[in-house]
């Protein structure tokens, strides 16, 4: 058995060495990580993102801040050898600066705890405060902690034995089949929520462990089992009914609404519309976003979990960089950098909630954001994230009773069986959660639809309309970078690109306009075509290898629709 419980109180920082401002921007602190690079021969921009942690930052916006930390023009001022793309050595600007050491507390009622620096429980840092609020969680192999009042710990310790002690056999049958982790399992006591107790599957009884193994294979005849694996089967069938951990077959949208299909263009009216899905669902919810990190549409979503009977199914990315700069939106000045530091904190946070509410969750390359229940189903280019929904420029298209809602579905389904690489499971360590290779992942082709494209196809498809398009070209994307071909039918026409304030991009022949918080992913091809979804005007290699989706359409009403919606905000 292991024990979790969850301290409410206050961290404390003290200084004991250095200056009194330990400010330092983003720009001289890219600088100062060149010097550390060049010196070891980590001298180009890629071998800087692998091997100093910078993954977060998009390459254009290294660049960038390179060429503001060097205080050169142009990108190529940057390399001493430009073909090979090598980094000048500069000298340190911090030759004269001290570094700032630290003690760190924890303190509870009347106990405190002493800290190490490197702590993974110690939150974000900023600016010159001594104290923050927050929550720090103790992990009890035994019933002693250092620093906690032994009778303290061993009342903790005791209650969580009992409460497990005196579950029904079935109940504890039921919390073992619903662990995403078979060899581990967890509770939430409900009298204390902050205590959560930890059962490794050894430690059950041995008819117990039969029972859950039979139950898990999902066998009927239970003649062959032993007469008291027998009963706790049939109790357990009787009470719960078998649980369906995998994704369900039957969804299917509602079909007695009216048919509607709606363009969601613009800052902020994403987040009530993607709300508005949640709280209608009746049966289901798919979720896929690139970033979970708002905490209150994600308890929302826990909330709503408890009431659908199809469940709520989430489909994420863990295993790449998961922060994307334009939902932080860095900008020059770097004046919100501090939205980096707390990322993790707040995806943590929504993770555990997912998990704490049983909800499957898996990873892969997915940088498609659809949200989708048997009401309505919307994709775009937002986010579960503060930046996406409450300041950026999104853009997506809301269906009901449609084929695009019912194509969706029948994708997010084959995505999750076919194209995610982890299962998210709850451990006991600080994160609270860890990934679980799937052997499933195949990333086998799937159904073709006309009008919702991969990135591949959405890559094809553009360039066969480019061959004989003659009008005007209309692009929004938070980053641009065609490929060679599209660039070449581009230059021959009148093409006008708009990407995010922050993102560096230079086409001589091309107009690129810069709007600040863009992230809406749009493409017009005049009234011909339009296509609008979660995928950048990106064709990198990297970039079409994600699992990502566009909306296309040729009828003219909704072109027409996305100009307008596109007018009146610009």
């Amino acid at each position: 058995m292991k024990v979790q419980y969850q301290l409410q109180g206050k961290f404390h920082r003290i200084q004991l060495s250095g200056t009194e401002s330990s400010s330092v921007s983003l720009v001289d602190f890219i600088r100062e990580v060149q010097v550390v690079a060049t010196e070891n021969h980590r001298r180009t921009p890629q071998l800087l993102r692998q091997s100093f942690g910078l993954n977060f930052l998009p390459e254009p916006v290294l660049m960038n801040l390179l060429q503001q930390g060097q205080g050169v023009v142009r990108e190529g001022e940057l390399y001493q050898v430009s073909l090979l793309h090598r980094l000048h050595p500069v000298a340190s600007n911090f030759t004269s600066q001290v570094a700032s050491t630290y003690s760190y507390q924890f303190r509870y009622s009347q106990t405190t705890l002493y800290l190490t620096p490197d702590n993974p429980q110690i939150p974000p840092w900023t600016g010159n405060d001594t104290e923050q609020s927050g929550i720090y969680t103790v992990t009890l192999e035994q019933p002693y902690y250092p620093g906690l009042p032994d009778d303290f710990v061993k009342n903790i310790w005791q209650l969580a034995i009992d409460y497990w002690r005196f579950l029904p056999k079935t109940q504890q049958i039921h919390i073992a089949l619903q662990s995403l982790d078979p060899a581990n399992f967890r509770l939430v006591v409900s009298q204390t929520p902050h205590l959560i107790v930890w059962i490794s599957l050894q430690e059950l009884s041995l008819d117990l462990r039969a029972a859950i193994t039979f139950l898990r294979l999902g066998e009927g005849d239970v003649s062959a089992l032993s007469e008291s694996v027998r009963l706790l089967v049939q109790q357990y069938q009787a009470t719960y009914g078998l649980p369906i951990r995998k994704i369900p077959e039957q969804f299917r949208n509602e079909p007695d609404l009216t048919p509607v299909q709606e363009f969601i263009i613009g800052r902020r009216n994403s987040r009530s519309a993607i709300e508005k899905i949640i709280t209608q669902a009746r049966q289901f919810l798919l979720i896929s976003s690139y970033i979970l990190e708002d905490e209150t549409l994600t308890k929302l979503i826990c909330n709503k979990a408890q009431d659908l009977p199809q469940g709520v199914w989430v489909l994420t990315n863990l295993r790449n960089e998961v922060i994307d700069s334009i939902d932080s939106q860095v900008s020059n000045n770097i004046a919100v950098r501090e939205e980096y530091q707390r990322s993790n904190h707040r995806k943590k946070a929504c993770l555990q909630m997912l998990l704490n509410a049983n909800i499957p969750i898996r990873s892969g390359t997915f940088h498609l954001k659809t949200y989708i229940s048997e009401q309505d189903a919307y994709l775009g280019s937002c986010n579960l994230t503060g930046g996406s929904l409450d300041f950026n420029l999104e853009a997506g298209i809301v269906s009901r009773n449609t084929s695009t809602h019912s194509q969706l579905i029948t994708l997010f389904q084959q995505f999750w069986k076919q194209h995610s690489r982890d299962e998210v499971i709850p451990t006991s360590n600080y994160d609270g959660f860890s990934l679980r290779s799937l052997h499933c992942f195949s990333r086998t082709s799937y159904e073709s639809y006309p009008t919702l494209l991969t990135p591949s196809k959405y890559q094809r498809d553009l360039l066969e309309h480019l061959r004989n398009f003659k009008g005007q070209v209309e692009i929004y994307s938070r980053s641009f970078q065609p490929s060679l071909e599209i660039e070449q039918y581009l230059n021959l026409l009148d093409t006008r690109v708009f990407i995010d304030s922050t993102v560096s991009a230079n086409h001589s022949k091309i107009s690129i306009n810069k709007i600040a918080h863009l992230h809406a992913k749009i493409t017009l091809l005049g009234e011909e075509v339009a296509y609008i979804g979660s995928i950048n005007f990106n064709f990198s290699s990297s970039a079409l290898s994600l699992t990502d989706l566009m909306y296309k359409t040729t009828d003219s009403r909704e072109i027409n629709q996305i100009h307008q919606k596109i007018s009146s905000l610009l």
